[in-house]
């Protein structure tokens, strides 16, 4: 199955239904294994999607206007 365009919150959510069908183990081995690959393809595209919102998060513009990397404080939430 081809990944289409999709949102990371629609990724998720048909990983997490992968995920739950392979824990309850009522899949032939050929539909694991398909499933499987399926998961593989939805984490790689949640992992883009999650660094590209870091590369636009890691610029802050100031109010001069001027860029200015930004660190996340390890440690608060």
């Amino acid at each position: 199955m081809a990944t289409k365009k999709i949102s990371y919150e629609e990724a998720m959510k048909e990983l997490e239904g992968i995920v739950q069908m392979l824990e309850e183990g009522n899949v032939s081995l050929e539909d694991s294994l398909e499933m499987y690959q399926r998961g593989i393809e939805l984490t790689k595209l949640c992992q883009e999607k999650l660094a590209a919102a870091e590369d636009k998060l890691a610029k802050v513009v100031t109010e001069s206007d001027e860029e200015e990397p930004f660190q996340a404080e390890e440690g608060k939430k």
